[in-house]
């Protein structure tokens, strides 16, 4: 009846070699960048969140639902597939798919033709949009109600090439303002949920809500939220690999998923009392009937 279709936008870490060779970074460069930008530590979150087949709760056990999980496979270097972080980098109004003029160094990358930007966006954003576009559509073939999860990432510290450097930050950003597919209702729920763990969420900053695919923006049984987890979660920010928090977190999403599927089901039975309400009783009072079937000695 109801379902999530979970996207971590930014967990490749794949660079095409066309890429590589237009941006003349060496592999070290390379890999700093793709962890300023990508987080495959949260992708692989997401993933074991999603997997299994029961969960324990104070009811007992009950069967996970199917959860379809989509990620952008290629490195967003260059090709920004819905210009959260190119605006994030620039202040730039946001557009997408957009192109990142500079890398943390503070080294512009070279322009792009427009054959080459027209390569490097069907071998990376446009592939992704696609397949978001796909999967969303699926559910709603299939569900009732479909909820699209965007998850993303923030530093506990702002950096040198970050336009918005305010200190400290949430440890659970809970975006809603992006593509006003994200009732109040559902974003307060997300933001209680993640605090009855002890975790600290913020509504929509630093990052927004989760982008609904053009073709499905005006579909009323498909909403969006984002989550953007502070990294210092799950991973020692200095060195890039992951901590303990990593396990701690899979818990805590697996939790959330299944508690949101239950939000949604509520959801569902809302809508559905309001298109069908309940008969009003009868307000004729019928006589009882007399002792004996009410006839004459």
């Amino acid at each position: 009846m109801a379902t999530l279709v979970i996207t971590v936008p930014y967990g490749g870490l794949f660079v095409p070699p066309m890429i590589k060779r237009l941006l003349g970074l060496g592999d070290q460069e390379l890999g700093w960048e793709n962890f300023r930008l990508a987080d495959p530590l949260l992708l692989g979150i997401a993933a074991d969140a999603c997997q299994g087949t029961e969960l324990t709760g104070f009811m007992g056990k009950k069967p996970l639902p199917e959860r379809t999980l989509v990620s952008y496979a290629y490195s967003p270097l260059v090709s920004d597939p819905l210009g959260f972080l190119a605006c994030q980098l620039s202040g730039e109004e946001h557009s997408f798919p957009k192109f990142i003029k500079e890398g943390a160094t503070g080294k512009a990358f070279p322009a792009l033709g427009p054959k080459e930007a027209e390569a490097i966006l069907a071998k990376s954003a446009k592939p992704f949009l696609a397949e978001l576009d796909k999967r969303c559509s699926q559910a709603l073939e299939s569900e009732s109600l479909v909820l699209l999860l965007m998850l993303r990432s923030h530093g506990s510290k702002p950096l040198n090439h970050e336009f918005d450097r305010r200190y400290p930050r949430p440890q659970v950003c809970v975006g809603s303002h992006q593509g006003g597919k994200t009732p109040p209702g559902l974003a307060a729920f997300i933001g209680r949920t993640f605090r009855m763990f002890g975790l600290w969420p913020e509504p929509d900053w630093p990052n927004p809500g989760a982008f609904v695919p053009d073709g499905l923006q005006q579909s009323p049984r498909l909403l969006s939220a984002g989550i953007s987890f502070r990294r210092d979660l799950y991973m020692d920010e200095s060195t890039g690999k992951g901590t303990r928090g990593q396990k701690s977190l899979v818990r805590v999403l697996r939790t959330v998923f299944s508690l949101l599927e239950d939000e949604l089901e509520s959801v569902l039975r809302i809508r559905y009392r309001r298109k069908h309400p309940p008969k009003p009783p009868s307000m004729v009072l019928k006589a009882p009937a007399a002792p004996g079937g009410g006839g004459r000695g």
